[in-house]
Parts: structure tokens; C-alpha cells; sequence
């Protein structure tokens, strides 16, 4: 009798620990995890350690410097979702990723100056995390510096990241060679706050590139770079292709006070449409630029539409709304060709300039549209054209001009040429001189 109470006891006491410990190895999954992910590898940090894990609770790494750690977890996936848990993670040097991989941030910071490098990649996406440079405060631009950076890379998503407080890019699409190109990139629903230099850089050779629903604010405040931009489009040169298919669609860029909201220096089928500009000295700028002064190819099909633009009321320095100018050095030498601009609304824009000044300033352009803008409180000139020839302008209201030097002009053409058709424009009586 008594031996029957004492195994009776004993597979109490075994059951006891296998319920026990069945219910604390899903609980350490879950802790290491986010519910509902199916992660195939996941990367934790406490105060002292950083541990790598598969799935299944097999040790990766452990160890206490993160790119290690960052790097065997990748090199530990063919394919799949790798999975950052809660913590602040240091990035001394630019971890590089391969194809087929899905990075997932579950309350994870990644701080450095160089955070992912994609090369010769496709199919990979990177979500929900915070990146920063590791300063308490961003310094002045340095080089060609992101803190994702792509080259010869095609179909990746960057979404639902917090970019913050760096000094050169946020996202920068890279090539190095005349060979490699950056296709099907899509930058979707991102935040990039208190920045010093470019939150989205997209350069050369890039096609089908798709910057959308993101916010940019707080853009070089501190004016310790020259320039600065929300999104920009490098410029080309005569040993590379221009950009092509970049959509600039529905994004909110705000207080930009030293430069661009947003800014192409080299793309043809261009769209810059449904976007929210405010307080930035120069709203949209869209230029033939190049860095070796050739201009071996035309650039084409530009369209900027529906934006809203507000600008600056609080007296500080407020640029023109809207630039289109072409290839030109003293001369007209490439005009941009088939501009569309139509559908924006423009608020107090130019508050000083007395030349290239307007609402909407198109130079060096051959074939443009200019319709049902809704233009308003801008100063000295509503449209200016300059060097522009077969452009259309029909069906835009102007009011409530603001004189900067001398009458307020609803339209100014300089030196433009031929086929020139204005239609249904409406001008109140703040337009000194309609100028058609």
C-alpha cells in the first residue's frame, strides 16, 4: 500500500513538471516573439546580451556585439522573416542582406550612421523599426551615406519605419557602376523626422521607383547643410541613364526652412501627384541638372499634379511654388519636354523674389499644360514663363496677390517662342496686370 502512494505521488510530482514546463517554453517563445509573426529566426537584447534563436528555441549566438549577431541571424535564413525584439541595438558598420528575407522590428531601435546595405538583392522588405544616427543631435551631411542603402537591387518594400535624427540620408537608392540599375523599390508609409540632410535620395538608373504615404518633417532646422530635401532625384551625367517611372505620390512633407520639399534633378515620367507641402522654402523643383555639364539625353513626361502647397506666413524667406526648368546654361541646351501641372493648390508662396519668381515658373520647357491650378496670396507673379514654347494655359484662378517690387502680374513670358494658347483664366483685382 504504501509503495502504490509513493508512485502515485511520483507521477503526480512528473506530470506537475511536464504541465510546468510545457506552459514556460511557449511563454519564452512568445517573449522572444511577436504574436501572430511567423518569424523563422528572432534576435533579443537585454542589458548585457544579445541572443539569436531559431523558432524552435535553437541558439544562434549569444554575445554582446549586435552586428555579430545581426549578421548570423541572416546568414542563418535562406528565406523567411527575421524578427527584432524590444531594445536599443548598436550598429558600428553596415550589415549587409541578401535575397528573400523579411526583417520585422517589434519595438526595436538600430542605431549608426550606415544601418542595411541591399546589393545584387531582390524580394527583401524591412518594417517596423526606428533608425537614428547615434548622436545626440545630427551633424552636417557626409558622403554618399545611408541608413538603408541599395545597389543593383529590385522588388523591396520599406514600410512602416521611424527614421530619425541623421544627417545624410534616410533611404538612399545608389549605383556605382553604369551596369547596375534599383527597380521596383517601393518606400511606403515611413516617418522621417528631425533630419539634416535627405529623407528619400533616389539615384541614378532607378525605374518604377514608388515613394508613397510617407511624412517628412523637420527638415534641416537646425540649417547646418546648404541644401536639403524631403525626396530628390539625383542628378544625371553622360555615363549614366537618368531615372525613370519615379512616383512621388501622397506624401506629406512639412518645415523644410533652408531648401526643397521635393526636388528631381534627372527623371523622365516623372510624377509628383496628391502631396501635402508646407512651410518649405522651395515646395517642388523639378531640373535638368547634370554633374559633368552634358546633356545627352531630354528629359520627358513630367507631371505634377493635385498637390497642396502652403507656404510660409510667419515672414521668414519663402521661394516660388512650383519650378520646371530644363536643361540651360545661359542658353537653352536640353528643354524638358510633355509637362503637365494641373489640379495644385498654391498658397502664399514667394514673398521676396522679383525675378524667376510665380506660383508656378516653367524655363526651358517645350510642350507644357498648365490647368485648373488654384493659385492664391503668392507674391509679384501667379505663372511665369520663361523660354517655354507650345505650352497651354487655360483654367486657372488667381487672387489676393501680394506686390513684392512694382505691378502684380497674373502671367510673365520672357523670351518664350511660339504656341501659346491661354483659355479661361481667372484673375480678381488684386492682378495688377493680367499679362495675356
Amino acid at each position: 500500500m504504501d509503495n502504490r502512494r509513493k508512485t502515485t505521488s511520483l507521477l503526480m510530482v512528473c506530470l506537475f513538471l511536464s504541465f510546468a514546463l510545457g506552459t514556460a517554453i511557449p511563454a519564452v517563445a512568445e517573449e522572444n516573439g511577436a504574436e501572430g509573426i511567423n518569424y523563422k529566426v528572432s534576435i533579443s537584447k537585454d542589458t548585457t546580451t544579445t541572443s539569436v534563436h531559431t523558432k524552435d528555441g535553437q541558439l544562434i549566438y549569444e554575445g554582446n556585439n549586435d552586428v555579430e549577431a545581426i549578421e548570423a541571424a541572416v546568414n542563418a535564413v535562406d528565406e523567411g522573416i527575421i524578427l527584432f525584439n524590444s531594445g536599443t541595438y548598436a550598429i558600428s558598420s553596415p550589415i549587409e542582406l541578401k535575397s528573400n528575407i523579411e526583417l520585422v522590428g517589434n519595438d526595436a531601435v538600430l542605431k549608426g550612421y550606415s544601418i542595411f546595405n541591399i546589393s545584387n538583392a531582390t524580394n527583401v522588405t524591412i518594417r517596423g523599426f526606428e533608425f537614428s544616427d547615434p548622436d545626440e543631435a545630427y551633424l552636417p551631411v557626409v558622403g554618399d551615406v545611408g541608413l538603408i542603402k541599395f545597389e543593383n537591387s529590385n522588388n523591396c518594400l520599406i514600410e512602416g519605419n521611424k527614421f530619425t535624427n541623421f544627417r545624410s540620408y534616410g533611404v538612399y537608392l545608389d549605383v556605382t557602376s553604369p551596369s547596375y540599375h534599383n527597380e521596383d523599390i517601393t518606400i511606403k508609409n515611413n516617418e522621417f523626422l528631425d533630419f539634416g540632410y535627405c529623407g528619400v535620395m533616389i539615384g541614378k538608373q532607378s525605374s518604377n521607383v514608388y515613394v508613397e504615404e510617407n511624412l517628412f518633417k523637420d527638415i534641416n532646422t537646425r540649417k547646418i547643410n546648404v541644401n536639403s530635401y524631403g525626396v530628390a532625384v539625383a542628378k544625371g551625367d553622360s555615363s549614366y541613364s537618368y531615372s525613370e517611372f519615379i512616383y512621388i505620390r501622397s506624401n506629406t512633407v512639412e518645415n523644410n526652412p533652408v531648401w526643397e520639399g521635393i526636388d528631381s534633378h534627372g527623371s523622365s515620367n516623372l510624377f509628383i501627384e496628391d502631396n501635402t507641402i508646407t512651410d518649405c522654402k522651395i515646395p517642388i523643383a523639378v531640373s535638368h541638372s547634370t554633374s559633368d555639364d552634358s546633356y545627352s539625353e531630354t528629359l520627358h513626361d513630367v507631371t505634377i499634379t493635385g498637390n497642396q502647397i502652403q507656404g510660409y506666413t510667419n515672414g521668414q524667406k519663402q521661394d516660388s511654388g512650383i519650378y520646371v526648368i530644363g536643361g540651360h546654361g545661359g542658353v537653352v541646351l536640353k528643354p524638358i519636354t510633355n509637362v503637365k501641372i494641373a489640379d495644385n493648390t498654391i498658397r502664399d508662396v514667394n514673398n521676396w523674389l522679383i525675378s524667376d519668381d510665380g506660383a508656378i515658373v516653367l524655363q526651358s520647357v517645350d510642350g507644357a499644360t498648365v490647368e485648373n491650378n488654384d493659385i492664391n496670396g503668392v507674391g509679384g507673379t501667379g505663372i511665369n514663363l520663361e523660354n517655354a514654347d507650345n505650352v497651354v494655359v487655360k483654367g486657372n484662378s488667381v487672387a489676393s496677390m501680394k506686390p513684392i517690387s512694382g505691378a502684380t502680374q497674373g502671367l510673365e513670358i520672357i523670351s518664350c517662342g511660339s504656341n501659346l494658347a491661354f483659355e479661361n483664366n481667372n484673375f480678381d483685382g488684386t492682378v495688377e496686370v493680367p499679362g495675356i
